[in-house]
């Protein structure tokens, strides 16, 4: 299956719709969102999840109602909309870790997008009519090259959550860490046998860093780590043990600053990026060691990665070009 952000052209005239856009609260993915729906069509009301859509649908007549994952917003209000002739649209982002929740939400909506390819099955078996693949995608406006302050310069840095997996993995490499400069934010680090090899390196219980900071931070990085979370992590809602095959935002958003990412794979990440040319990637705490250790000692090769992995993210990767394909979706017929 192609890829659904490849077929929309980047430009465009607007679109004469007016669109609602349920928020989930993923700040750089709602903000990335809102601003290429501005691009794309003459009027977006952006809305918390807790307001009463359908009621607004009922006074401003919206031509499509857009919901980034659901998971707060009320199923009542999903039906009210449909019920009102208005086409709902479902983009689920959390795929497969959350689709205990989505399982029951998807079936109440017009269409379906997830970026999980591995869930387009799962969601036609429930019944689910018109069920589409759009890959996620980099906001611009948060995620560019700049120049990071002094204090954001690192050799190593990852931010996210210690999920299960990410603790296993970088126990194995503490040792490699310990005499880096290294940045690691997120919640549950303290879980770490190593914490005490790595404490000055974690800015712990800092999940919700702004993507602005974020964004400084891959910038002033060398390399920057991505390692996708387990699809058996304990805090997931996944009891189906759907495998996760796509890559997540944070691939995106990393490439989309022009650093240097090195990651684990997916089973798509073929599909949207080259391999040891676009974004470097690696299979085994050993193998990582290995990389870093090399791309931290060779910093032309490290830098060009890294810049074709940007173009190849503003050329393709844009959330411009994935809700162009949205709405052509929707409105195709």
């Amino acid at each position: 299956m192609g890829v659904a952000g490849r077929i929309a052209p980047e430009q465009g005239m607007l679109r004469d719709i007016k669109v609602f856009y349920v928020k989930e609260g993923f700040t750089s993915l709602d903000d990335g969102i809102i601003e290429a729906l501005q691009g794309l069509v003459r009027e977006v009301v952006p809305l918390h999840e807790s307001q009463d859509a359908a009621q607004l649908a009922a006074e401003q007549r919206p031509d499509l109602v857009i919901v980034l994952n659901g998971t707060r917003f009320p199923l009542s209000q999903v039906d009210a909309l449909r019920n009102l002739g208005i086409p709902t649209a479902l983009w689920l982002v959390d795929d497969p870790y959350h689709t205990d929740i989505s399982s029951v939400s998807a079936p109440h909506y017009s269409f379906v997008f997830t970026h999980e390819i591995n869930c387009l099955s799962f969601y036609r078996a429930l019944g689910c009519g018109r069920v589409h693949y759009l890959p996620l995608a980099a906001g611009r406006s948060t995620y560019f090259p700049k120049k990071a302050d002094i204090t954001q310069h690192t050799d190593i840095c990852f931010i996210g959550n210690g999920f299960v997996n990410r603790i296993a993995f970088f126990d194995r490499i503490a040792p490699f860490l310990a005499d880096k400069k290294v940045l690691i934010a997120g919640w549950w680090w303290d879980r770490l046998t190593n914490y005490a090899l790595l404490k000055d390196k974690i800015k712990l219980n800092a999940d919700w860093m702004p993507p602005g900071e974020t964004s400084s931070c891959y910038n002033g990085a060398k390399i920057v780590v991505n390692l996708h979370r387990s699809d058996d992590d304990p805090s997931n809602f996944n009891s189906r043990g759907i495998a996760g095959h796509s890559i997540n935002p944070r691939t995106y958003e990393i490439c989309a600053t022009g650093a240097f990412q090195l990651t684990d794979t997916r089973g798509d990440l073929a599909d949207l990026y080259v391999p040891e040319k676009e974004i470097a990637t690696y299979a085994s705490p050993e193998e990582f060691i290995e990389k870093a250790a090399y791309y931290l000692e060779h910093a032309d090769e490290r830098v060009a990665i890294g810049l074709r992995g940007l173009r190849r993210t503003l050329e393709e990767h844009t959330y411009r070009r994935r809700l162009a394909q949205l709405i052509q979706t929707v409105f195709s017929g």
